[in-house]
């Protein structure tokens, strides 16, 4: 499946089911995970394309403005005998500064976007998840969908008979994903010195609270693959409404801001106009 160029979440289900799962049943969550994710991409393609118009159609009013408009407008003003009108004067520089501005905006956040690549990428896998797990928004998702991943598989392994320690050795073992063998490691290692399993959890802090509260009370009454079964449900469909929630926000916020942006900028092109009618 990897040499498919499937994603290595999807092998690490089929790698876990094959050895101790319902193969079947987990083919079709996965295809189901893998629509949902299909589904959430083309949605945000959707989301995003009229956006990208609205960009492309007010760099090309900077550009208009900056090499035609604007200096046609300065002759008319200097041929008519009057001064520039403070509405010409902050176009020009608000208009004259927005390219400079906007080009230095995208090679800042394309460096560091490029820097913060490849500073994770020496990282541990525990490191470079806790740091992207404590981001702002994409922090929620990172925590979501490895308590989803930890949470299912842990819980089809233990109902399969596999017992604590079993299943976190098929975490180590596993050479898909290597944040799921230093968990798996992890855990075991603090399990060893005493620890029970809620306070571990409360440890890594790419997990959801609402997992290591499940955790304690499947702790509490025996039942931790049952609890962890649950939640694994409830977590995905939390983060498929979570998405859409966010979607649904973004979506109207660009429009507003690259609307608000194109209107501007026709009133500074209509503006000095209808005051230069005044004065001939």
């Amino acid at each position: 499946m990897k040499t498919l160029g499937f994603p290595q979440f999807v092998c690490m289900h089929l790698f876990f089911a094959e050895e101790y799962g319902d193969l079947t049943k987990t083919l079709k969550e996965t295809a189901d995970l893998m629509k949902m994710k299909q589904r959430e991409e083309k949605r945000l393609i959707s989301i995003l394309q009229y956006p990208f118009f609205l960009m492309l159609m007010f760099s090309f009013i900077l550009i208009v403005m900056n090499h035609y408009l604007l200096p046609r407008m300065k002759s008319l003003y200097s041929a008519v005998g009057s001064n520039e009108s403070a509405a010409l004067k902050a176009a020009a520089s608000i208009f004259t500064a927005m390219p400079q501005i906007i080009l230095f905006s995208t090679c800042l956040i394309v460096l560091l976007l490029v820097s913060l690549y490849f500073i994770l990428r020496r990282l541990s896998a525990h490191s470079r998840w806790s740091f992207l797990a404590s981001l702002p928004v994409a922090g929620f998702y990172v925590k979501s969908f490895h308590s989803y991943v930890f949470s299912r598989e842990a819980s089809s392994m233990l109902k399969s008979g596999l017992s604590f320690y079993q299943m976190l050795e098929s975490f180590i073992s596993q050479p898909y994903r290597p944040l799921y063998q230093e968990i798996g490691q992890f855990m075991m290692d603090e399990l060893k010195r005493g620890q029970n399993v809620y306070h571990t959890m409360l440890l890594l802090p790419f997990f959801t609270d609402e997992l290591s509260n499940v955790t304690r009370h499947g702790e509490l009454n025996g039942s931790l693959e049952r609890e962890w079964g649950f939640y694994s449900t409830f977590c995905l469909s939390d983060l498929e409404s979570k998405t859409n929630t966010a979607f649904s926000f973004i979506q109207p916020v660009l429009f507003t801001f690259l609307g608000l942006a194109v209107i501007g900028a026709y009133l500074i092109i209509l503006l000095p106009v209808f005051q230069l009618m005044q004065t001939i």
